[in-house]
């Protein structure tokens, strides 16, 4: 692919590459934003409810795909969504539980950075709570959290190193990613969802979101802390959802469900 400058806009459905040491370039399909060319690696950020604190631990076995370069694109896709949604719309119901559209940006925001501060080997702060973040200034938090995550993800060795959670268990660098993946393209569907824009969710996503979603939730987290917390009960998918609805599904929504409720 060739090199994308900072700014170029691209063709309908083409995409810059998020290129990682160990990890093919890809396809994205959005205006290239950062601070140097794609090509040398340049990406973009993500969390889910709770999501981090009820997974797999140290001794899962590392036999997942290596997913660190759709936790990138998940970025992307999140600051995407988010630079879509209007003042008038940040105070609406959205299908995670608890949040409006602005809360859940702010979670989302915080959830981006946290997972870039855990690949250097960094423990994030306990606690959910998430600084407000501007919406005129969330794509672009995104985006920077996303060049950090790729920095800090960047060596091969990163997925199978043991990161310290806030409240001391240890996971495997491959669990996080699994898990802000999922994190990250689960509150972009909620927030395209809310605000009308599931035709501007990236489609190449979904799949391995849900591939990282089902290695890491087990039957036993649903509904462990309260009704939908961390997880909801798996929710069957029309037969005939698309893959963006499946991820929904499997992640405790009914993604046909009206939210004027």
């Amino acid at each position: 692919m060739r090199p994308l400058l900072v700014g170029q806009a691209l063709q309908p459905f083409e995409r810059p590459s998020y290129r990682l040491t160990g990890i093919p370039p890809t396809a994205a399909r959005r205006v290239v934003a950062g601070p140097k060319d794609v090509s040398q690696g340049v990406p973009v950020p993500a969390e889910y409810c709770g999501v981090y604190l009820l997974v797999a631990g140290r001794n899962m076995p590392m036999a997942d795909p290596d997913r660190r370069t759709p936790l990138l694109e998940s970025y992307e896709n999140a600051a995407v969504i988010v630079s879509g949604i209007t003042a008038e719309q940040v105070t609406l119901r959205t299908p995670c539980p608890g949040y409006d559209v602005a809360g859940l940006i702010d979670h989302m925001v915080e959830a981006a950075y946290r997972a870039a501060a855990l690949g250097r080997g960094r423990t994030p702060p306990a606690g959910d709570d998430s600084p407000h973040v501007e919406l005129a200034d969330a794509p672009a938090q995104l985006r920077r959290a996303a060049e950090e995550a790729a920095q800090a993800w960047g060596d091969d060795s990163r997925l199978s190193s043991s990161f310290t959670m806030p409240w001391g268990e240890e996971y495997s660098g491959a669990t996080l990613v699994n898990m802000y993946l999922a994190e990250l393209a689960a509150h972009a569907w909620d927030l395209a969802l809310a605000t009308g824009q599931l035709d501007r969710l990236d489609p190449s996503l979904a799949v391995s979101a849900l591939d990282g979603a089902r290695a890491m939730i087990k039957p036993e987290y649903r509904d462990m802390v309260a009704t939908g917390s961390p997880f909801g009960v798996e929710v069957p998918p029309p037969p005939d959802a698309d893959d963006w609805e499946r991820l929904a599904a499997f992640m405790g929504r009914d993604p046909r469900a009206s939210l004027d409720r």
